[in-house]
């Protein structure tokens, strides 16, 4: 990929070179803007663990009051049931008051565990009241039944949401499911033989490497005579409190080489695999992870009446162990379910679309800087009047040390590329090619080194040397030449170069080592605000290099795009089983178990930087967002409708020029009646189309966060931005009568090429040839006030003027200007 979209030079001025450089950058525009459309306007959680704990639990432990303690676990909801109250939220009741069901305080409920004849709830409970009998050895009162409580249950033997409902008819108010060993163990069924003696281990399925347990997290040797299988497929009341748990009598956990260090469960499931030498069962570290419990879908017979409707939360083994615990040593143990707090709203989509707005505006405004930089001069100039050798010559001695006069120096050019209607079909052929070569072949690591160097260069260029040159003015530190190398696009290397590259090379460095060092790197801080400062700064440069000079080009631009942008995201699952747009932005799609890749994220293959989107985008994490993941733009949705405002902008400024130098005041006035006044102000009728057309694309992309919000999916962008930009430059320039000259290229932007690069306007207006512009110096110097008052009373010249105008076929200064907008 190739991503020099701005060739900044500090070589001589040559033709031959000029026409060689824009060859290479009209195929370099191609490749660019098929990696920059990649990217479509979305919002993609991503987050560290497979299964985020949503739940919070309560646990509140108490002996005699007051005495009181507390801890808190985090669980996982189900998809079944109904949901706990969200912490510290409050809400309305129907009737004004504060409804105490939804007041963000859940009600204290008796932690209680299932009946001894029914231990996992899964089959029908004989009585509805029929709880465990004994507590801390004591008979449980029967008062004690009456009181709200929650239900303690192990996983295993059957679904969860039967369970639950089984809790439910007992009269529990809600349900906390807790891992454990006896669930990873099941019974072959299908043999022949049903005999469930203890000598018959045959038909015990045993728990799946990786999958249940990794020995290489931690492993031990445990004794054949320590293991008991009296009850099979295994005796979950002998044998879990020789393999897990944080006593000594953690047989596991002894015998382990590293006493289990590396075990994050700190529990061991048996393998299957015997020691013959020893007589030993190998038992390895459990998993022991949080997930979701999904509903069962056999659970409802036809026409049956059976639902679920108290909230059920899933705990870790080792949790569920210190619930236990903790009751078994409390008289009085209560337990609270609260949802975990999450912000109504997140205000990271509005602070990206404000960052989206902001850069599309900004970047645009800067591509018409050569307009206003002339403006600025000749504006200058009519204010001091005819030139006075003595006033202009008056720079100081350190001036001159301070910056290379224009006599020392080359000046710096930037090439740009002006779009046809050629490079809009091209554009939908290399965009195309482009995605179709990611979405087969995965070269996802290519686009970010060479994403990284590009927008290196780009940072540099547009960022840091006006800093550091700024900077080097202020101390007065010379800017020396520190080499002058005769080759083409290199020339002149000065010190400031050299502190502005190196600076923005070594970020970018950071940056790519950081994109491939972590699982999900955007949660880091300095990468996704550097991220965010390389997309500013690539979308500035790219305005920069690339310019529409006519309706005409940027309709079939846009309008290209914007069927490319829908059938690549909404059609081609029906062609690829898939769609390609999302899956080429995620870096092939979420990881396939996202379970695996919370035990193993550096899986090269399933999961090490599966699910992660390609660079080419604005991203702000959500705030103050326990699930964490972000709110993604794609640059190609800033820098496809920024090519119209730049437009627009470069219309509004090359008005003004005229205006001026025809000898108005450089206001951008109306000389029709403009009715919309009433409803939108002044907004769309001051005479220009640069704020209009920011303000459109403004609505547009709030309208596709709408849209993503309301349709919960990824939405392309460009399905509203396209109607919204095109929409309001079309209106406004049939409004004003202006549309025609717009369609074919407007003339004021000929005539103030002409005026700012010395180019003759080419009388042919059907085609825009690309053209290699040398733009004014970026010094807005005393230096130069001379040759910009000479030029000023030239171009102020009645017959000067009247043969630019000619030329161009505009009206002269002394007919009404107003027609083509250059006096307010």
């Amino acid at each position: 990929m190739t991503v020099r979209m701005k060739e900044s030079m500090l070589s001589r001025n040559s033709p031959a070179s000029g026409s060689r450089q824009i060859n290479n950058k009209m195929l370099s525009f191609s490749m660019v803007v098929g990696r920059v459309t990649l990217m479509v306007f979305l919002i993609f959680s991503t987050c560290c663990h497979g299964f985020m704990p949503t739940a919070e639990v309560d646990v509140f432990l108490s002996d005699a009051p007051p005495t009181l303690s507390k801890y808190t676990l985090l669980a996982s909801q189900a998809s079944f049931g109904s949901y706990p109250p969200m912490r510290g939220s409050r809400r309305r009741s129907n009737d004004g008051g504060d409804d105490d069901a939804n007041s963000g305080h859940s009600e204290l409920l008796l932690l209680k565990m299932t009946p001894e004849d029914n231990p996992t709830l899964c089959s029908p409970p004989s009585s509805t009241r029929t709880l465990s009998a004994t507590r801390n050895g004591k008979a449980s009162n029967s008062n004690e039944k009456e009181e709200p409580f929650i239900m303690l249950v192990p996983r295993g033997d059957c679904t969860f949401e039967t369970k639950a409902y089984h809790a439910e008819q007992l009269g529990a108010k809600a349900v906390i499911v807790y891992g454990a060993l006896s669930s990873r163990y099941s019974l072959n069924t299908t043999t022949d033989d049903q005999d469930n003696s203890a000598n018959d281990m045959d038909k015990i399925i045993w728990p799946i490497a990786l999958q249940d347990y990794d020995c290489d997290k931690g492993s031990a040797l445990i004794p054949e005579g320590a293991i008991s299988f009296d009850t099979l497929p295994y005796d979950s009341k002998h044998n879990d409190p020789l393999l897990s748990g944080e006593t000594s009598q953690n047989m596991c956990r002894q015998k382990s080489s590293d006493s289990l260090k590396n075990c994050p469960s700190k529990a061991c499931l048996l393998s299957g695999r015997k020691d013959e030498s020893s007589s030993s069962w190998e038992a390895c570290c459990a998993w022991d992870l949080h997930f979701w419990m999904t509903a069962d879908d056999t659970f409802l017979e036809p026409n049956s009446t059976k639902s679920v409707s108290i909230p059920a939360v899933y705990v870790t083994l080792r949790e569920g162990q210190n619930l236990i615990r903790d009751w078994t040593a409390n008289s009085n143990v209560r337990v609270a379910l609260y949802e975990r707090w999450r912000p109504f709203y997140n205000p990271s989509p509005a602070l990206i679309w404000m960052l989206a707005v902001a850069v599309a505006a900004v970047a645009a405004h800067v591509s018409a800087s050569d307009y206003h930089s002339r403006l600025r001069h000749v504006l200058r100039a009519k204010e001091r009047g005819l030139p006075n050798d003595d006033d202009d010559d008056n720079t100081s001695q350190q001036d001159q040390q301070r910056r290379p006069s224009q006599q020392q120096r080359p000046q710096r050019q930037e090439e740009t590329l002006e779009l046809n209607a050629w490079h809009a079909v091209g554009f939908v052929v290399m965009a195309s090619t482009s995605l179709l070569v990611l979405f087969y072949f995965k070269i996802y690591g290519f686009v970010k080194v060479m994403y990284a160097l590009g927008c290196s260069k780009a940072l540099g260029s547009i960022l840091l040397s006006p800093l550091i040159e700024r900077a080097m003015n202020y101390w007065k530190i010379p800017n020396r030449v520190l080499w002058d190398i005769e080759v083409e696009d290199i020339g002149e290397i000065t010190f400031c170069d050299v502190m502005a590259y190196v600076t923005s090379y070594s970020f970018g460095v950071v940056w790519l080592v950081m994109a491939f060092s972590y699982y999900h790197p955007e949660t880091i801080t300095f990468f996704w605000v550097m991220q965010d400062i390389f997309g500013a700064c690539m979308c500035i440069m790219f305005l920069q290099v690339v310019k529409l000079n006519s309706i005409r080009v940027a309709t079939i631009l846009l309008v290209i795009a914007f069927f490319y942008d829908i059938f690549f995201v909404f059609i081609s699952p029906l062609f690829f089983s898939k769609s390609v747009m999302l899956d080429v932005a995620t870096s092939g799609g979420p990881p396939p178990n996202p379970e695996w890749c919370e035990k193993y994220p550096d899986d090269p293959v399933n999961c090490q930087q599966r699910g992660n989107p390609l660079p080419m985008l604005f991203t702000i994490p959500r705030i103050a967002d326990y699930q964490g993941g972000a709110n993604l733009l794609g640059l190609g949705d800033v820098v496809v409708p920024g090519l119209l405002i730049s437009f627009a902008a470069r219309f509004d400024a090359a008005k003004k020029l005229l205006g001026v130098m025809g000898g108005g005041n450089g206001s951008l006035g109306r000389s029709y009646a403009c009715p919309e006044q009433k409803y939108c102000g002044s907004t769309c009728c001051n005479g220009g189309y640069y704020f209009p057309v920011v303000v459109a694309y403004a609505i547009g992309l709030l309208m596709a966060n709408a849209a993503v919000n309301l349709m919960e999916m990824g939405q392309p962008a460009l399905l509203y931005l396209v109607p919204c930009c095109l929409g309001m430059v079309l209106f406004i320039g049939w409004r004003r009568r202006e549309l025609s000259d717009l369609w074919d290229g407007p003339r004021v932007i000929r005539a103030a090429d002409s005026i700012c690069y010395g180019e003759q306007a080419s009388s042919d207006t059907s085609t825009t040839n690309s053209t290699m512009h040398v733009p004014l110096p970026q010094h807005d110097d005393d230096d130069d006030d001379k040759k910009n008052n000479e030029t000023y009373h030239d171009l102020s010249n009645s017959n000067n003027q009247e043969n630019i105008v000619d030329s161009l076929a505009l009206p002269s200064a002394t007919e009404d200007d107003s027609k083509i907008g250059w006096r307010g």
